[in-house]
């Protein structure tokens, strides 16, 4: 029986049985033991793994593995080098790294009609890029501690002298390291896809002794710990850190904050394809989107989960089409092709070199 043959007969055992909806046909065909999902360690790796991973192995038997070694970078670079023998099934990335995924040939495309996601015909086109989803998503801006007599007000106050050698910033290798560069051309007066006036600025940052910081965890501990008073950190996560106890705040930036997503695909040549689309149909379930707005007050791009809330969370994660349309919205395409460079360009800035 040749491959043609057998995926017939699947599909004629599908019917037979009557089964229907996402996991059904999933469970339909021959599966594997696993999927694997790339993501990121800590909090939202221990989150992935009390929700959605259970979700998706108490309805499908399926083992789900966390690959969660890599930075966003790498995550691309394994898929893409195992396209033709693909190890991964799930590649969880930024919506800037996004762009890089497709154009790395790491994401395979989305079928919207595919009966394994009904969760994705839900999501607003702003959260799909056809091969790329978001999954949660908050405005990035400024954390403050409240204790400062003049908080900042804007992207251009963190070169105030007063904040030197107290703030935090993503280092490059971060999934928004490379924000500070239109952060800085903006704080300038600047378009955000001035690079000149970016990287003029982050020059003039890297006199304030900022701490660059390799992981979001980390920053949030600097400034509980008070390490730093003031930093770039999604609105979403200063609600995260103010239960920890900090005594901190968030501003949104008079230049305007900064649209992020933080979503999945599905790796490029994956073996297990619908067991794939089960599993990002579950990262897009309100059961799973519930548990990260509680874990770390994350809005879900699945219009359906605000309404599973509490009203406290309804109001942390709730935006109107106005904030949505004061949001900065920065060029994908352009800052992807420029990554190589304003890696090395950052490295050498930083190095003083």
């Amino acid at each position: 029986m040749d491959r043609r043959q057998f995926l017939s007969g699947s599909a004629g055992l599908v019917a037979a049985n009557s089964l229907s909806g996402p996991i059904g046909s999933a469970l339909a065909q021959p599966k594997a033991s696993q999927i694997v999902v790339m993501t990121w360690g800590g909090q939202w790796g221990d989150a992935l793994k009390a929700s959605s991973d259970v979700i998706f192995e108490q309805e499908t038997g399926v083992k789900v593995v966390q690959d969660r070694g890599s930075t966003p970078d790498q995550r691309i670079t394994k898929v893409k080098l195992s396209v033709n023998n693909q190890q991964y099934d799930i590649i969880q990335l930024v919506d800037l790294m996004a762009q890089l995924g497709l154009e790395q040939g790491a994401l395979q495309p989305l079928n919207l009609d595919s009966p394994r996601l009904p969760n994705l015909r839900k999501v607003p086109k702003r959260f799909f890029t056809g091969s790329w989803v978001a999954l949660n998503y908050s405005p990035l801006g400024i954390v403050y501690n409240t204790k400062l007599k003049n908080p900042p007000k804007s992207f251009a106050d963190l070169w105030k002298p007063e904040f030197k050698g107290r703030i935090a910033l993503p280092e490059i290798s971060h999934s928004i390291g490379s924000y500070i560069i239109p952060i800085g051309a903006m704080a300038a007066g600047k378009s955000p896809s001035d690079e000149k006036a970016g990287f003029e600025m982050l020059k003039k940052m890297v006199d304030q002794q900022p701490m660059f910081i390799k992981d979001t965890d980390s920053i949030m501990n600097s400034l509980r710990n008070e390490d730093a008073l003031v930093g770039l950190l999604y609105k979403a996560q200063t609600y995260t850190l103010q239960g920890w106890g900090g005594t901190v705040d968030w501003v949104w930036p008079s230049e305007g904050a900064i649209a992020y997503a933080s979503g999945a695909g599905i790796a490029k040549g994956t073996k297990n394809l619908e067991l794939a689309e089960t599993y990002l149909n579950t990262l897009l379930d309100p059961r799973f989107q519930k548990v990260i707005a509680e874990r770390f007050n994350y809005a879900g791009s699945n219009p359906d989960t605000e309404a599973v809330l509490t009203p406290e969370l309804q109001k942390r994660v709730h935006m109107s089409e106005d904030d949505f349309k004061r949001l900065v919205e920065l060029d994908p395409v352009m800052m992807m092709t420029k990554r190589a460079e304003w890696t090395d360009r950052w490295n050498r800035a930083v190095s003083g070199g």
